[in-house]
Parts: C-alpha cells; sequence; structure tokens
C-alpha cells in the first residue's frame, strides 16, 4: 500500500466491512488488536496496515488479507475504485483550497455511486465542451488566483531580493542587458535570440529552454518587451527554484497541476522584477489623485518600463492588495480578421460576484466593450503601435459600473490577429478615494452586456448575434406557464 490510493481504497473497504459487520471502532479494536486510532487513520487512508496486524484485522472484518489489500473494490466501491485509479486524487491541488483529503474520502465512502455519477457528469460535460486535462488545471489555476486576489507577497518580495542581489536601482525600471546579465552571470543561462527561427513548426513560440545545455532558445521576432519579459520569467524559475516546469513559453502539453502553478509563479515574478511594487503603487497614488487622467499615460509607462501591455495591466494588480478593492476583472479579446471574431482569451474576476459577468464559451462577446472599441480602432489604423483608453462601463439590468482601462495592439506572431486587454474595477465609494477623476465629464460611458446571445438591448447598433439566450428561456417560460394554467 504505498500509493495514495492503494490506501484510500484499503480504507473503504476496512470501513465498509466495519459497518456491515455493525462493529463500532473499539469493537473492531477488541477484535484485532489495532488501536481505535490507528482504525480511524487507516479508514481516512493515511495508514496501511503493518504485516502483523492484516491477518487479525482481516479475519475480525471476516475476509482474507489478501482480499483486504487487493485492487479488487468488490461491487459497492467499484464507482469509487475506477476514480482512484485515475489517480485524480493525486492530481487535484486539494491542499492549496484548503480541502481536506480526508473530507474527500468520507464523501466518496458514504455515497460512492451519487458521487461516482456526479463526477461522471462532469467529464462528459468537459468531453463535450472539448474541455481537456490542461483547460481543468488552468481553471484551478484561476482559481487560485482569485482566492488570492492575485496578489502574492513572497514573490514580490523575492523580486526584491533578487534586485538586490544584482545590484540593480531598488525601484526603477531594469533595462534588456540588466535582465540578460543576471540571467548569465547570476544563472549560468546561455542566450540564442534566434535560436527557433529555424524551426518552422515552432515559428509561434517565443521561447524553448533547454536543461541539458542550460540554453534559452528565442524567437528572432520578439520585441525588446517580450524578449525582457521571457528572459524575466527565465530568472523566476531558478530564483524560486521552480524544477516541475514547461520548456516552453506556452502549455502546449499540461502534465501536472504543479507545473501550471510553477509557470504563473514564474510569470508572476517576472511582473513583480520588471516593475518594482512600491514604485509602481506610488506613481498610480500620484497619477490617479488629479483631477483628470490622460489614458495615453499608459503607452508612456510601456516604454519607460520596457514592458507591454499584458505586463502593464498585470501590475495593476497592486490594487487589490494594498487599496482593498476586491470588485475587479481583468479579460484578453483575441480578434482575427479571417473570421472576425471575438473569442475571450483570458479571463479573471477577484470577487466571486464578478464571475456572474463571466464571459461564455461559443457566443459573441459584446462589442461595445472597451477592448472590441480598442482592436476596432487598432484595426482601422493599420497600425502598430498599442492603441489605449478609458470608459465607465454599466452592465445592463443590474446597473453596476465599472471603469476600465484598456490596450489593444496587434499580435506579434499572426498577422492577422489584434489583441485587446482591459482591467475594470467597480465604481464605488472606496473606489472614489483614489481615483479622483472619476467625475471628469471626459470619460465616456456606455451600457455594456455578456454576449449577444444573452442581451436584451434591441436597438444596439453592435450586435452580432439574434439574443437566441432569451428567446430560448422565454420559450420554456411560456410552457411553464400554459402548464401551471392547465394543471392548476
Amino acid at each position: 500500500m504505498s500509493t495514495l490510493s492503494q490506501r484510500i481504497l484499503f480504507g473503504l473497504k476496512v470501513r465498509q466491512l466495519r459497518q456491515e459487520l455493525g462493529l463500532s471502532f473499539a469493537e473492531l479494536s477488541a477484535r484485532s488488536g489495532v488501536s481505535v486510532s490507528f482504525l480511524n487513520e487507516m479508514e481516512k487512508g493515511k495508514k496501511g496496515a503493518r504485516p502483523e496486524k492484516l491477518a487479525a484485522l482481516a479475519k475480525a472484518l471476516q475476509v482474507t488479507p489478501e482480499w483486504l489489500t487487493s485492487d479488487d473494490p468488490g461491487t459497492h466501491l467499484a464507482p469509487v475504485a475506477a476514480l482512484l485509479k485515475s489517480n485524480f486524487l493525486n492530481e487535484l491541488p486539494l491542499d492549496m483550497f484548503g480541502i481536506d483529503a480526508g473530507r474527500v474520502l468520507e464523501l466518496l465512502s458514504a455515497a460512492p455511486l451519487q458521487i461516482n455519477a456526479f463526477v461522471s457528469t462532469l467529464v462528459e460535460l468537459a468531453q463535450n465542451h472539448a474541455l481537456g486535462e490542461g483547460h481543468f488545471y488552468l481553471t484551478a489555476m484561476r482559481a487560485y488566483q482569485e482566492l488570492n486576489n492575485n496578489y502574492f507577497p513572497e514573490i514580490e518580495e523575492a523580486a526584491r531580493t533578487c534586485r538586490a542581489t544584482f545590484g540593480v536601482d531598488a525601484h526603477g525600471p531594469l533595462s534588456l542587458p540588466e535582465i540578460k546579465r543576471i540571467l548569465i552571470n547570476g544563472f549560468g543561462v546561455k542566450i540564442d535570440p534566434s535560436g527557433l527561427d529555424k524551426y518552422d513548426e515552432l515559428r509561434e513560440l517565443r521561447s524553448v529552454f533547454v536543461p541539458k545545455k542550460r540554453k534559452l532558445l528565442l524567437n528572432g521576432r520578439l520585441s525588446p518587451e517580450q524578449t525582457a519579459f521571457v528572459l524575466a520569467k527565465e530568472i523566476g524559475f531558478h530564483v524560486l527554484g521552480l524544477k516541475d516546469r514547461p520548456l516552453s513559453s506556452s502549455l502546449y502539453q499540461v502534465t501536472s497541476f504543479q507545473e501550471v502553478l510553477n509557470n504563473f509563479k514564474a510569470g508572476y515574478f517576472a511582473v513583480a522584477l520588471m516593475i518594482e511594487e512600491h514604485s509602481f503603487l506610488q506613481r498610480l497614488e500620484q497619477t490617479f489623485a488629479q483631477p483628470t487622467f490622460d489614458h495615453r499615460l499608459m503607452h508612456h509607462w510601456m516604454q519607460e518600463y520596457g514592458v507591454g501591455p499584458d505586463v502593464l495591466l498585470q501590475r495593476f494588480n497592486v490594487i487589490t492588495a494594498h487599496w482593498g478593492l476586491d470588485h475587479v476583472f481583468f479579460h484578453r479579446l483575441v480578434y482575427r480578421r479571417s473570421d472576425g471574431v471575438y473569442r475571450m482569451d483570458k479571463e479573471l474576476h477577484l470577487h466571486p460576484e464578478g464571475r456572474r459577468y463571466a464571459g461564455r464559451l461559443d457566443e459573441q462577446y459584446c462589442r461595445r466593450w472597451l477592448s472590441s472599441q480598442l482592436i476596432r480602432q487598432v484595426e482601422e489604423s493599420q497600425g502598430r503601435t498599442p492603441v489605449t483608453g478609458m470608459m465607465k462601463a454599466t452592465f445592463h439590468r443590474t446597473g453596476d459600473t465599472y471603469l476600465c482601462l484598456g490596450l489593444a495592439k496587434p499580435s506579434t506572431f499572426r498577422e492577422d490577429e489584434c489583441i485587446g486587454l482591459m482591467i475594470g474595477v467597480q465604481l464605488d465609494e472606496q473606489l472614489h478615494e483614489h481615483f479622483t477623476f472619476l467625475d471628469s465629464q471626459s470619460i465616456p460611458e456606455m451600457e455594456i452586456n455578456l454576449t449577444c446571445e444573452r442581451c436584451s438591448l434591441m436597438d444596439c447598433q453592435e450586435r452580432a448575434s439574434a439574443p437566441v439566450w432569451l428567446e430560448q428561456r422565454e420559450k420554456r417560460q411560456n410552457v411553464r406557464d400554459r402548464i401551471d394554467r392547465i394543471t392548476g
């Protein structure tokens, strides 16, 4: 019983047989010579039976020692055994969410058939929506970020320590040569600036790390800002000691949650290293305390720090920790000219209520959003410079209003692709304490919704799809009303 799954199945068998025989822990202890506390630990899957006690325990439970320790679950526990064989308990990051594996076991053993049916339903839904194991891990990672308000002080401290260790400015921007120096001299990593260019199938990757050669292969088409982030992220893997990691810049093959978590930590470290926390927060406080705010200043910040739009907007995470703002969301839209569809690429809601505003798969995202408007500006101008913008967005029906800051830019690797990023913070009294310019008449306002399929704004000029979801809901309601009238 060397694995967790084997101990769990053994414990479930002991519990099932004990209950079928109507034995208490004390009675089974008296018959088998195994202490009550040890029996309790065994049933929770935390301990296996000692060889000298196994025969006595099996005899007390009226089975053979071989069956008790075998992989044969019996009819009642067969559904649970199928789940255990999938190794899901080892892969789920239960401890990160404060979930005791013992409690999961209690649920499994109390109603194995019902639990198995529930999990099977989730699996079938995932298969129907083409959600693989990697998607599950990424969803768990997003939930982990939300639970921590997307702020991790231990990584912030690691970034500050790294700056001090390598003698760079404690607060100011880091130049690309400085980042290269840290990676090369500090960790012995060789950098090949165009190492991926000879591989056609890797032309959309930013980087690949070759552990045996301690060499980082880069895509020659990377901008200086993208190169700086890739190098800073590689520094993060080494500073934080993250061994279980992806070797490519994109998670093409996810093997474990730990790999996804470590990839996130290294990326978070890169942002913290490139834009020091306290100096950026001080800059935001000074800027937002002014009676007006020019959103084009964000473009200046990107140039000063040598970062791209993704890194800059991600760094706004400092306001959640230091200003106590939790009604915050972030999303990233990808538009492809070839099909004219806006796809939600990334989405994060730091407050549970915000999830009701989360996007829906395979639906047309509202074209009134700031990110959508900025993408259209980039398309119309056909420029390569990021476009910035700001708006007050009020959700149709709920009336919740968010201040939105956004940027859009053409994709580096796909000529027909444009990316729009946006951060939104709910307008309330707390926000007014830090954002003095909120009453400015120059901020455009817009009534928005989630997707066209769920929107009842019939006079919307930007509508890209009929409100089919609302029509189906109304149809179902009419059926229910008719049934009530007939049966009432």
